[in-house]
C-alpha cells in the first residue's frame, strides 16, 4: 500500500489548508453586523476542525498546535511573502534550467502555455502536483514540464510559514515555445 494520500484526502487538505475566506459583503445596518459577526466564529472552528482531522490522516505529518487565541491575522495568507516565494522558486528553476530559457521577449504565440500547482512542504520536497490549466493542444508538454519540476526539487523552503503550517501552495504559468525553450511567468520578459 502507497503511503501517499488519496486524492480525496489531498483535496480535502486542499481546501481546508489554502482556502482564502471570503470576503463578507457590508452590512445594512448595525443589527445585521452583529449577526454577521456572531455567526463567524462558529465557521472558523468547523474550518479548524477539518483541518486538524484532515492533518491526523496524513502519513509522517505531524500535528500543529493550535489555539483559539492563535487564530486570528496568522490564518490569512501573507501575498508579499507569497510573491517573494514565488520568484524564489522561479530563479530556483532558472538557475537549474539556465540553457532552457527562452532568451528575451517570447514571440506572440505560443506553442503551449500551463498553470501548474506545487504543494511544497516545509523542506521544499513536493508532495503533490496539480495541473491548474493543461495544454490540451500540446499534450507532450504536461509531461515534460512535470519531469523538470521533479529533477529540481526540493524546491527552496518555505520561511514565510505561519503557526502550525506544514504546506504551501506555489503556482507557476509556464510559457512554452515550440523550440522547448520556456519563460515563467513571474520572471517573464513579456512577449512581442
Amino acid at each position: 500500500m502507497s503511503d501517499r494520500p488519496s486524492p480525496s484526502l489531498l483535496s480535502r487538505l486542499w481546501h481546508t489548508l489554502f482556502r482564502i475566506p471570503r470576503k463578507a459583503p457590508a452590512p445594512a445596518n448595525a443589527a445585521a453586523g452583529q449577526a454577521t459577526n456572531a455567526a463567524r466564529p462558529a465557521e472558523q472552528d468547523d474550518d479548524q476542525d477539518s483541518y486538524l482531522s484532515v492533518l491526523t490522516e496524513l502519513p509522517g505529518m505531524r500535528m500543529p498546535a493550535w489555539s483559539p487565541q492563535a487564530d486570528g491575522q496568522d490564518s490569512v495568507l501573507n501575498p508579499v511573502a507569497d510573491e517573494a516565494y514565488r520568484k524564489r522558486c522561479a530563479h530556483h528553476l532558472y538557475d537549474r534550467y539556465a540553457e532552457r530559457i527562452y532568451p528575451g521577449m517570447l514571440p506572440p504565440m505560443l506553442y503551449a502555455i500551463g498553470v501548474l500547482e506545487l504543494l511544497l512542504d516545509e523542506d521544499g520536497h513536493i508532495q503533490d502536483m496539480n495541473w491548474m490549466r493543461e495544454p490540451a493542444q500540446a499534450q507532450e508538454v504536461p509531461p515534460q514540464i512535470e519531469a523538470l519540476v521533479q529533477a529540481a526539487a526540493p524546491f527552496p523552503a518555505p520561511q514565510h510559514l505561519r503557526h502550525g503550517e506544514v504546506m504551501v501552495s506555489y503556482t507557476e504559468t509556464w510559457l512554452w515555445d515550440a523550440s522547448g525553450k520556456f519563460q515563467l511567468h513571474t520572471l517573464s520578459e513579456g512577449q512581442q
